[in-house]
């Protein structure tokens, strides 16, 4: 009996385990079915040249392989407005049945709230994870006779940003309210790739990017010191120890309050999406693809070779981030979008 008793035990488990198998087994075989043969667009909400257009290039070339169905993947760039054009075309225009991946402009992050024309709600992206979470900072060319934010309150300097929701912008409009710098910043540029043609050529002065973006686009520029770092703002990096943190300069509850919602964007870093619409099924096959992708040798060896910087975020993070930096007091965001809207 006792024997008979572990046979049916164990026969019960085994059962179960396959009974289980097959319930988990039928919605990858269905996803597998829906991409078998089809595209998959991935997003790039900034134009070709800068690091943020990269980092979809890369997810794209590595995605696709485990992604079930392996269907075919291309990078698509839709820049414009801070990565306001990107989220408003994958929340509306674009497909919602998971054949469109979206990078998040970490810009964007807050533009339904600190701008106009953002018909979307990040809250209810469902998210993949995120690639890397970088470091932002405030540069000039080397010939540039200044040294800190506190050396540019004598006159003004010129900087060059890719719009006026972009990160380019905001940020050194920002450190230019906490520090009295007197930056303007030129948001006519289509890319990151432009803004540093017109930093190279002297059109301007200055610009901010993220530091992982100068290492991977111009790593010659910090290697050969053409450039000199006045400010760093969100995630720290071992290069930038003596680069003055934007933290250093809030002085009162309100600065650092505002501070930490303009830092939002920095925390979730890279961040990829699809649109709320997409079956649970396919967004759980998404996350998962973009979980083994992160750990894929041939994914990590271009990066490496690429010098993109990879530290990721889990999808659950990002949107806890996302949650808290919405549940913001709304006259926080008023007095934020009085200090960096375009005078």
């Amino acid at each position: 009996m006792i024997k008979y008793g572990i046979f049916a035990l164990l026969w019960a488990i085994c059962i179960s385990v396959t009974g289980t198998a097959s319930a988990q087994s039928a919605p990858s075989e269905a996803v597998a079915r829906f991409y078998k043969g089809k595209t998959v667009y991935v997003i790039s909400p900034s134009g070709t040249g800068g690091s943020i257009y990269l980092y979809a290039q890369l997810v794209s070339n590595h995605i696709g392989r485990h992604i079930p169905g392996n269907p075919n993947v291309v990078v698509q760039a839709r820049p414009g407005g801070g990565g306001l054009t990107a989220a408003n075309y994958v929340s509306n225009a674009a497909p919602k049945d998971g054949t469109v991946i979206a990078e998040l402009h970490p810009s964007s992050l807050l533009h339904p709230v600190t701008g106009k024309g953002a018909n979307y709600n990040p809250r209810e992206f469902n998210w993949l994870g995120s690639v890397a979470v970088r470091s932002y900072v405030g540069a000039v060319w080397h010939t540039v006779p200044v040294q800190s934010l506190e050396d540019m309150r004598d006159k003004e300097y010129i900087f060059g940003g890719s719009g006026v929701a972009s990160a380019s912008y905001q940020y050194p409009v920002f450190l230019s309210y906490l520090t009295g710098a007197k930056i303007k910043v030129i948001a006519g540029y289509k890319s990151g790739g432009e803004t540093n043609l017109a930093l190279e050529r002297g059109e301007v002065q200055g610009r901010g990017n993220y530091y992982e973006g100068f290492l991977a686009t111009n790593p010659d520029w910090i290697r050969d010191k053409k450039i000199k770092f006045i400010f760093k703002i969100g995630a720290d990096h071992p290069d930038l120890a003596s680069v003055p943190a934007a933290t250093r300069y809030a002085t009162t509850e309100k600065q650092k309050a505002l501070l930490r919602v303009l830092e939002a964007p920095l925390s979730v870093g890279l961040a990829f999406y699809v649109a709320k619409e997409v079956p649970k099924d396919r967004t759980i096959a998404l996350r998962d693809a973009f979980k083994k992708m992160l750990v894929d040798p041939q994914f990590l060896a271009e990066a490496d070779k690429s010098k993109l910087f990879v530290n990721p975020l889990n999808h659950e993070k990002i949107a806890k981030v996302v949650s808290e930096v919405f549940a913001t007091p709304p006259r926080l965001f008023e007095e934020l979008e009085a200090i960096i809207a375009p005078k």
